[in-house]
Order: C-alpha cells, then structure tokens, then sequence
C-alpha cells in the first residue's frame, strides 16, 4: 500500500491525511506539539475550501458569526459587511478529525511543521494575542483592524461579551493607547495571552526525494492579510497532489518544480498585498522598517515568469495538460 509520513498537527497535514487517506493511501502520523492560535476566523472561500477538502457539510455548523467589519486604515473609517465564522484553531482541528496511525516512518515524508530547514524571513514583527471583555453595548458579530503609529491592532469578537485582540508592533497596552476605534470596544484585558511570530518567511527548499514541505513547514503569512486558512488547505490539496502524481509514475522533477514555482508564486502576491498595507498604514518608523522588509522580500522572491504549465489541477488531483 502507498504510505506517507505526516509530520505536523495543523490544518495543512489534517488537509493532506484526508485527501490521502481518501486515494487509497497509508496515513502515519507524527505529531509535534505546538501552540494553537485563540481564534482563526473563515472567510467564505475558506469554509467552501474546508467543507470540499474534508467532504463534511455540517463541519462549520454551530460557529460564532461575523457580519461586519470596522477598518480604520490611513486615517479613514469603514464599516463594511462581512462574511465569516470565528473557531479557536483547536476546536476547528478536533472537527476536522485525526486520520492515520501513529509512527515515524512512511515511503514518503510531509512536513507540516518547522524542522530547522534554511529560510527567507521577511521583518521583526511579534504579534500578541490576549483575550478581552468588551463593553456592554459592543456588537458581537464585528471584527475591527485599526493602524495606529506604532503598529495595528486586530480584534475579533468571539460571542457571551467577550474578544481576541492582536496587537502587532507593541503590546495591547501601548496601542490600545493609540487607538480611536477598537479601543471604544473593550472594557478590559483579561489574564490569557499568548505570543509568535508574525512576519512572512518562506523556506529556501519547498521539496525533494521523498518529501515535501507545506504549512507552516513551508510558509508563513502575516496575520495581517487573513489567508493562513486558506492557504494552508491549498497547499494540501497541492502536496497530495503531486505524492499521487509522483506514485502513479509521473516525472519527480518537473512535480518538485512545479511545487515551489506554486508556492513561491502564492508568497509573492501575498507579499505584494502586504506592501500595499504596510505602504497605507503609517508614517512612523515602525511602519517605515516594516514596509522596507516587505520591499525586501519582492526583491530576494523575484517576479519568474512560468514556462508552458506541464500539469493543471482538477479536482483534487493533477492531470496532464494536452
């Protein structure tokens, strides 16, 4: 029977042990213990992405609803309808389900997690994630992004008066500070809080004999742009595409090249939308070194052109371009 090793416990591995338990294959799984982000919020294609990868309607049932968005960005205010579901990261894996046997070993090998390989990292940002009360009053189906002198804030509320509230740049405190938006929402900090990195960063090596790289293994976004969920499924689809490929018979190079050509391409345009943020967010030195590690990144990724496209995806599997 085909085998491959999962390395990893998020989305992106979750996503590749389904698709390929559903072919036929072996799934061995090695999980790594990570920390789980407080709340991940779905956009619509995120949730139509989730419900096609693990072929369950009923998946998102039950989720806290976000209708509007508040945006205060270069000075102006928006409020704008929005579309979306809120599920603290580990909630939304325990609905995905664990698919595979334990072990350490498989013909081929996904890592979903960091494994010490080299990388493009792209700024200094540290995003802090603490929960709060929000005022009475406060609308519980809105999610608020405001820029501020020394960074951005981002909350989201989750329902029963309560919030996330990311900070990126400085701590809650010193924006909240800063703030003329968000800052009218919330009552009080509360005591959990939790810290990483918020940077984008890619791996210099994507895949190569018997293995590849996707999640956090291979990319990371800034949480600015709201695409991790998304992007983590794609991936999946990708990678488990092209192991498929590879098993029935198709040439390993042209594969391993077509999936670092997809995912560097995937970093760039996020990296393109992240200039246009960071370019409208601020004037102060903060803005000013973030900006300049994102025009930093557009330089070392490069803008390649594709050659003729040897595969395109169908479904959930690579066929052959006539």
């Amino acid at each position: 029977m085909k085998e491959v090793l999962l390395r990893g416990d998020g989305l992106a591995t979750a996503g590749c042990a389904r698709l390929l338990q559903n072919a036929g294959w072996q799934v061995i799984r090695d999980f790594e213990a990570r920390g789980k982000l407080p709340a991940v919020l779905l956009n619509g294609a995120s949730q139509r992405l989730l419900v096609d990868v693990f072929g369950d309607h009923e998946l998102l049932r039950g989720l806290h609803r976000i209708e509007r968005r508040v945006v205060r960005w270069g000075g102006e205010t928006l409020v704008l309808p929005h579309e979306a579901l809120v599920v603290p990261e580990a909630e939304l894996l325990h609905r995905v389900g664990c698919v595979g046997s334990a072990g350490d070993r498989g013909l081929y090998t996904i890592y979903g997690s960091r494994y010490g390989q080299e990388e493009h990292s792209f700024g200094a940002r540290i995003a802090e994630a603490v929960s709060v009360q929000l005022r009475e009053g406060a609308d519980e189906h809105a999610c608020w992004v405001e820029a501020v002198e020394d960074g951005w804030l981002f909350g989201v509320a989750v329902g029963k008066g309560l919030a996330w509230l990311l900070s990126v740049g400085a701590g809650a405190e010193e924006l909240l500070a800063q703030s003329c938006v968000i800052a009218k929402e919330v009552e009080s900090l509360r005591v959990e809080r939790s810290r990483f990195a918020a940077n984008p960063r890619i791996a210099k090596q994507v895949a190569g004999e018997g293995w590849l790289a996707c999640g956090g293994a291979a990319l990371s976004f800034d949480p600015l742009c709201g695409e991790g969920t998304g992007h983590a499924l794609r991936e999946a689809i990708l990678a488990s595409a092209v192991l498929k490929a590879v098993e029935a018979g198709e040439a390993v190079e042209p594969l391993q090249e077509l999936y670092a050509s997809r995912l560097q391409g995937g970093f760039r345009r996020h990296l393109e939308q992240c200039r246009e943020l960071y370019a409208g967010g601020g004037t102060s030195e903060w803005w000013k070194a973030e900006l300049a590690s994102v025009e930093e990144g557009l330089r070392i990724i490069g803008c390649e052109i594709p050659g003729p496209q040897r595969y395109r995806l169908l479904d959930f599997d690579l066929v052959t371009v006539d």
